[in-house]
């Protein structure tokens, strides 16, 4: 005697097919989901969204192992010699393994709307790189720059764009990160 045996009403015969049908439009749409993400749109309300392209991959911070994807450090670090704004901006996607990131800083710069800023190295400038088991600075011979779209300080909104070319320094490889953009609160 089998163990199992298909119904043999009209309705009993559906049961399989849908079940089928199900299976494989769910299979589907996961497929769909993972397979193509999109970059967050670029707005200027505060909606703690980042995202950019690494060599064409769609990259956006994903919360994990107990820590957050996104958050925004912006501090001031009073008015004497070495002061200034300290802009601290670390995306990390912490589902990956190894955990993927890229992070934005300033150092002793006060950042302006509508004001484009060459990433580079030292105080008073704006800062990138990109990291995924290795560091892929940005070198100041390479291309790169942050653009403010908005700055409220009232509402405590900073967005932007911004692309680069990070070089890991040991191995000379590089990665090309585009298409930027963030819309932080602070």
């Amino acid at each position: 005697m089998p163990y199992f045996t298909f119904p043999t009403t009209l309705s009993g015969r559906l049961v399989l097919p849908l079940l089928l049908s199900f299976t494989l439009l769910t299979i589907n749409g996961c497929l769909k989901k993972d397979a193509n993400p999109a970059l967050p749109p670029e707005t200027m309300t505060g909606a703690m969204t980042f995202g950019c392209k690494v060599d064409g991959r769609v990259f956006h911070p994903r919360n994990g192992k107990g820590r957050d994807g996104l958050y925004v450090q912006y501090v001031n670090l009073g008015a004497s010699k070495g002061g200034g704004y300290y802009l601290n901006i670390p995306a990390r996607d912490w589902k990956q393994e190894p955990s993927e990131g890229v992070q934005l800083t300033t150092d002793s710069l006060l950042v302006e709307e509508g004001k484009t800023y060459p990433f580079m190295t030292g105080k008073g400038q704006a800062y990138a790189r990109y990291s995924r088991g290795n560091y892929f600075e940005k070198l100041n011979q390479d291309a790169g720059e942050l653009t403010i779209t908005r700055f409220d300080r009232t509402q405590g909104i900073l967005s932007g764009r911004f692309h680069f070319i990070g070089t890991n320094q040991t191995t000379g490889q590089q990665v090309r990160v585009t298409d930027g953009r963030f819309d932080v609160r602070f």
